[in-house]
C-alpha cells in the first residue's frame, strides 16, 4: 500500500520535473529576445517611440521584410569576406586588408542603399506629427542610429 502511494505520488513529480527540464534548456538554446526576429524588434521599438498604428505597423513590416529579403545574398557574400579581414588583421597583413575592402565596399555600398531607401518608404507612411518626431534621426527608422538622446525621451530637438 505504501508503494503504491509512493508511486502515485513519484511518478506525477518526476514526470514533471522532467517537463520543466526540458523546458528550461529549450530556452536556453533560444537566442536574446532582439536576436530572434530583428523585423519585430523594430517594429516594437518604431511602434513604441511613434505610436504607430495598425496600417502603418504593416507597412512597416512589409518595408523591413522587403529589405531584408532584397539584402540576403550580400548579407551572405560579406560574411565570409568580414572573418577573412579580421584574420588579415590579426595578422596584420596590409596588402590583404587593402585587397578585402576593395571588395567589401561596393557590397557595403549595395547595403547602405537597400536601407536608405527602406528608411525613406518607412518615413514616408508617418504623419507629419511622427515625421516630425523622427527629425533627423532617420537611423532609427531602421532600428538603430539614435544614440543616448533617444533612451532619454525621443529624438534630438530640431
Amino acid at each position: 500500500m505504501k508503494e503504491m502511494k509512493l508511486r502515485l505520488v513519484l511518478r506525477p513529480a518526476a514526470i514533471t520535473l522532467g517537463l520543466t527540464l526540458m523546458t528550461g534548456v529549450a530556452l536556453l538554446a533560444q537566442p536574446p529576445a532582439g536576436r530572434r526576429d530583428p523585423i519585430q524588434r523594430i517594429e516594437n521599438m518604431l511602434t513604441r517611440s511613434l505610436g504607430l498604428d495598425a496600417t502603418q505597423q504593416g507597412k512597416v513590416h512589409t518595408i523591413l521584410a522587403d529589405a531584408q529579403l532584397s539584402s540576403q545574398a550580400i548579407r551572405d557574400q560579406l560574411k565570409p569576406l568580414r572573418a577573412s579581414l579580421l584574420a588579415a588583421i590579426k595578422a596584420n597583413d596590409s596588402a590583404q586588408i587593402e585587397a578585402l575592402h576593395q571588395q567589401i565596399s561596393p557590397l557595403q555600398q549595395q547595403l547602405d542603399v537597400i536601407r536608405s531607401k527602406a528608411s525613406a518608404q518607412i518615413y514616408a507612411a508617418l504623419s507629419p506629427d511622427q515625421q516630425t518626431k523622427v527629425g533627423n534621426a532617420i537611423g532609427m527608422l531602421m532600428g538603430g542610429g539614435f544614440g543616448p538622446r533617444m533612451r532619454r525621451g525621443g529624438p534630438p530637438k530640431q
